[in-house]
């Protein structure tokens, strides 16, 4: 008795395995939840064997059967498997075990296959990791044994009921992982033809799968190049009836809801007349209409608060609730399959503001936690990344339904994930051409968006070095709005810059009317001696009649009455001119015009004024609006006088 141990050291052919670091588990863009089975890494199993016993020798033909001794060691065997996390381990495993595999043990190989490939994400690493697959000889009696388990099942119904693994979880992982794998693409490749060969299981198990194992059946049969009409259309059936029972909205999660409208979308987009080929009419609108109140509902009950404080646990707990991805997926879809009838439509434009809502809610979490610049923002599974800003855009544009608000903040993150510390934008061609058509759309400010890219393509223009002519017009198109805007920005600017100008020196011009009126009057001390010298003449003139005419006696009198009258016309002639002078200057300042010439000659000085008022513009207008004159009245001592003497008359 010789003793085989399931966990071989050499590959199918007999090389070494080389040891690789393990795969990362992260999901890429369309990726849907299905899972695995938790199954911690025990030691190897060593299974005692018969050697005598052919393992791997030949394909099995005709019905396949477990050996009796096998059918016990399969929960161990799915343990080793699941510990496994290298293709070359793994190949060699299924290339001298896959005979006493039952299906569920050959489809976890699968699976797991799929689980590592999606988590490359160079590009070039996936297409060397997929061909390095493709040419194992291990891998396709890998598939070639399965699709023998699943024929038979069709062929033989009681056996599916005889070897555990063969249900519709089963075969919906399958099918997800061959499609994850692309392998099930192009017509007539070995995972195409597999997935169509067990086509008629998959519609016999239907009512047995579980709302994630329908969600992911559909999303897979999408994907094929020719998606098989009635397969999906029994799979919309099932769900719809599903999600009318549902009436807690507990059954289907927010990403097995956004796989499902995807998968609608992306199938009535190769399928000519999808709408009508699939069931009685109204099915597909039934599926629609369904989904979104299932959404709405999910939406309503999130009741999401923006938490700036503790932005990466906010993000991280709104992302398990309803993920991003989910949120712009279905809004996406809707907005591909509907275009603008999606306002017309009360639910459907009802799920579009909820989305909404939601989406601006994440976008100020994005925003603000972007501008702290940590490397961990870039990482974070939650919060817009570059997809969801172009899908949003997208779906909301194609809808009628972008405002102004969902653009700006849009706007505002792409502008920061742009200006990446750890390295080069992350975005796609086509994901930066959705947003630069959105620039043309005049909803709000592109500007600094724009100005940001420009810079970027011109410090790093080889990010653009393998863009398509249409892409680089497209760019080109955009960041010819600059040009026009700055020079438009410039122009306003000067137009303010002029008016403020304008503006100031009316105000000037003002000042200085009400500055020239008002000087003279304050400089009529220092013209006090041509003024005095005409009164003293006038007074003179008094005494001398005064002393002719009536002696000693009447002429004191006469003197204190010219004395009297030389005060009363200063006090009168100064208060009169002051009052006049300031009315005209009062006047000119209100209506914003010169008074008298509307300059004050600089030339001009003025001595000490008679009032000690003081000379500058500012303070004689402060002064002349403290002097609330009227005409000069006259002396108490004078009143009974006669205004003036009978020989001025």
């Amino acid at each position: 008795m010789s003793h085989f141990l399931v966990s071989p050291r050499g590959s199918a052919c007999g090389g070494e395995v080389k040891s690789t670091p393990p795969v990362s588990h992260e999901e890429d863009a369309q990726s849907d939840t299905c899972t695995e089975s938790s199954v911690r890494s025990e030691p190897r199993v060593d299974l005692g064997l018969d050697g005598s016993r052919p393992l791997g020798a030949v394909v099995p033909s005709g019905i396949p059967r477990l050996p009796e001794y096998a059918i016990p060691l399969q929960p161990k065997l799915l343990k080793q498997i699941n510990a496994m996390h290298t293709k070359e381990e793994l190949l060699a495993f299924v290339g001298q075990c896959y005979i006493i595999l039952d299906p569920i043990n050959l489809v976890t190989c699968v699976y797991r296959l799929a689980r590592m490939y999606t988590g490359i994400r160079h590009p070039e690493a996936r297409q060397a990791w997929k061909t390095e697959l493709n040419d194992a000889s291990s891998f396709q009696v890998l598939l070639r044994t399965i699709q023998s388990h699943m024929i038979a099942a069709q062929v033989h119904p009681p056996y599916s009921q005889e070897v555990k693994g063969i249900d519709a979880r089963c075969v919906s992982n399958l099918i997800w992982a061959l499609v994850k794998l692309d392998l099930a693409l192009d017509v007539g490749c070995t995972g195409n033809e597999v997935i169509l060969s067990i086509s008629p299981l998959v519609l016999r198990l239907l009512n047995q799968s579980s709302p994630q194992g329908l969600a992911n059946l559909l999303w897979a049969y999408a994907k094929l190049a020719e998606p098989p009409v009635e397969v999906i259309s029994s799979i919309m059936t099932q769900m719809t009836e599903m999600l009318t029972r549902d009436q807690t909205g507990s059954l289907f999660d927010a990403q097995a809801l956004s796989n499902s409208i995807w998968a609608v979308a992306h199938a009535r987009s190769k399928l000519a007349n999808f709408d009508g080929l699939c069931g009685p009419p109204g099915s597909v609108n039934a599926f629609l209409v369904a989904i979104a109140i299932s959404a709405n509902s999910m939406l309503k009950a999130l009741y999401t608060r923006l938490d700036l404080a503790h932005l990466s646990a906010f993000l991280n707990n709104v992302e398990h609730k309803f993920s991003c991805q989910a949120l712009v997926n279905i809004v996406w879809s809707f907005a591909t399959i509907m275009g603008e009838e999606c306002r017309q439509h009360p639910i459907i434009s009802q799920l579009f503001l909820n989305s909404r809502k939601e989406a601006v809610t994440r976008l100020r979490a994005t925003y603000a936690a972007l501008q702290t610049q940590q490397s961990w923002v870039y990482h974070l599974p939650g919060g817009f990344n570059e997809q969801a800003l172009s899908n949003v855009v997208y779906a909301y544009e194609k809808a009628g339904l972008l405002d102004r608000e969902l653009l700006q903040w849009v706007f505002s993150v792409a502008t920061l994930r742009l200006d990446r510390r750890d390295g080069p934008p992350s975005f796609k061609p086509q994901e930066l051409c959705t947003l630069l058509r959105a620039t043309h759309m005049d909803i709000c400010e592109p500007q600094p968006f724009l100005s940001k890219l420009a810079r970027i393509v011109q410090t790093m223009p080889w990010i653009v070095r393998n863009w398509s002519t249409s892409e680089l017009n497209e760019l080109s198109r955009a960041l010819g709005q600059l040009q026009p805007s700055m020079v438009a920005a410039q122009q306003a600017q000067q137009h303010a810059q002029q008016r403020a100008q304008q503006q100031a020196q009316q105000q000037a011009q003002a000042q200085q009317a009400a500055a020239a009126a008002a000087l003279p009057l304050l400089g009529l001390g220092s013209a006090g001696p041509a003024l005095d010298l005409q009164l003293l003449l006038q007074v003179n003139a008094l005494a001398a009649a005064g002393l002719g005419g009536g002696g000693i006696a009447n002429g004191v009198d006469n003197n204190l009455a010219a004395e009297l009258l030389a005060a009363e016309i200063q006090q009168m002639t100064i208060q009169n001119v002051l009052t006049a002078q300031l009315n005209a200057a009062a006047a000119a300042a209100a209506v914003g015009l010169p008074f008298g010439d509307g300059s004050v000659n600089s030339n001009q000085s003025y001595g000490p004024n008679i009032f000690g008022l003081p000379v500058d513009a500012q303070q004689a207008l402060q002064a002349m609006q403290a002097l609330q004159l009227g005409n000069a009245s006259r002396p108490a001592g004078l009143q009974a006088m006669a205004r003036v003497p009978a020989s001025w008359s």
